[in-house]
């Protein structure tokens, strides 16, 4: 089975996912209505599922029936999150197994595995495609990957990095995931072509989301969350977007904070300080009626489609707008504070709503509009619970 296993440790967020698991450990016990149950949860952009009852081991004895359901999703999602949600969230997600995912470079090879028509499977029983569910013309689909097959071995460079340029304008690849399948030459024949491709992508991308916020009289919404560090605001951030079943990208390094954004429907601005961003280009970004932004980025600017930002931060909305170097006379505090819909102070204990006070000229949390900090104290038990494995182990290296 051509995929990449993985552990329980922190793992990149996954595209094509497979989901395996016995009979006698689902939810429900009827196999149609357990993928039903899970895709309904997860809301895969296309799913295929079968039930493996006639596979055999090694010893040719019967192995025990379980299911299989190829995922292929709109945007990467977090294979913790996925393992939750599936066992219907019970737990933290942090703590959640997933040893029943596998995660596919390309999702052709998980969809061909549900009847065994890979290499690796092809002498195992092969399942006939009726027996197959799912929400596209599977038929069709295990066609077309044959005929893929076929010419992949046979065509040409130039069919191939065709192929892969349409593939990139539909979304089904990234430019990313492209670079890692070409050969240096390759790359060097077909990077502009690729480029070019991309940047037209997310014109379209950026011309769709203008139309339908103007077309559903919406605004972009900016959540502001400060604080100080270790205290959740990140996590705050992550868990409300992943309880909406929403997209979401962190920013990354303050040099190229967008590189990896791939048109989420929220965007986490992580650790906001005031040399992040100049304060016109963060303005820009933020304004809740300008739905044209591109976000500047190393290889090609990325078209803002996300309907939520939010900004974590060491500095209140006023703190940080103060430390910028900015004209106070042009740039003034209130074109910030107009594009903040909801400012968050997270402390130890609890998450207040706060607002702007206009006569002090500060940010003041209302003590009757709170929550108790559910993460906090849970980064405490993380942290004592590494110093005690830490400690552990240097004990057992010094009576060696």
């Amino acid at each position: 089975m051509s995929s990449e296993k993985k552990t329980n440790k922190k793992i990149p967020k996954q595209r094509a996912i497979m989901y395996t698991q016995q009979m006698r450990l689902a939810i429900l016990s009827d196999w149609k209505k357990e993928i039903d149950r899970i895709v309904k949860l997860l809301e895969p952009l296309l799913w295929a599922g079968i039930l493996h009852d006639k596979d055999v081991n090694e010893d040719g004895e019967t192995v025990e029936p379980h299911i299989h359901l190829m995922m292929y999703f709109k945007h990467a999602r977090s294979p913790h999150s996925i393992a939750w949600e599936i066992n219907e969230r019970n737990g933290k997600r942090e703590d959640a197994q997933i040893e029943r995912l596998e995660f596919f470079k390309h999702p052709n090879n998980g969809f061909s595995y549900l009847v065994h028509q890979t290499k690796d499977a092809q002498n195992k029983y092969q399942y006939p495609i009726s027996e197959v569910i799912s929400n596209f013309d599977f038929a069709k689909k295990l066609e077309n990957i044959r005929k893929q097959v076929e010419r992949n071995q046979s065509k040409k460079e130039g069919e191939l990095i065709r192929e892969y340029l349409d593939m990139l304008y539909d979304g089904l690849l990234t430019l990313e995931e492209i670079e890692s399948e070409l050969t240096g030459s390759q790359y060097a024949k077909a990077s502009t072509r690729l480029k070019a491709v991309a940047e037209k992508r997310q014109e379209r991308l950026g011309r769709e989301f203008l139309n339908r916020m103007k077309y559903e009289q919406k605004t972009k919404q900016v959540v502001y969350i400060y604080g100080e560090s270790g205290l959740g605001k990140t996590r705050l951030a992550k868990t409300y977007a992943e309880n909406k079943n929403t997209s979401y990208f962190v920013t990354g390094s303050s040099r190229d904070p967008f590189q990896s954004y791939q048109n989420q429907e929220t965007i986490i601005i992580d650790e906001l300080r005031p040399d992040s961003f100049r304060y016109d280009d963060l303005l820009k970004i933020l304004d809740p009626y300008n739905f044209d932004v591109f976000l500047p980025s190393r290889y090609i600017d990325k078209a803002l489609t996300a309907e939520l930002i939010f900004i974590t931060s060491p500095y209140s909305p006023k703190e940080l707008y103060d430390n910028f170097q900015t004209s106070k006379r042009i740039d003034r505090f209130d074109q910030l504070e107009r594009r903040i819909q909801t400012a968050i102070l997270v402390e130890k204990d609890n998450i207040f709503y706060t607002h702007y006070n206009y006569e002090s000229r500060e940010y003041e949390k209302d003590d009757s509009n709170f929550f108790t900090n559910p993460f906090e104290s849970q980064s405490i038990h993380r942290a004592n619970s590494f110093f005690t494995q830490f400690e552990t182990t240097i004990q057992r290296k010094e009576q060696q």
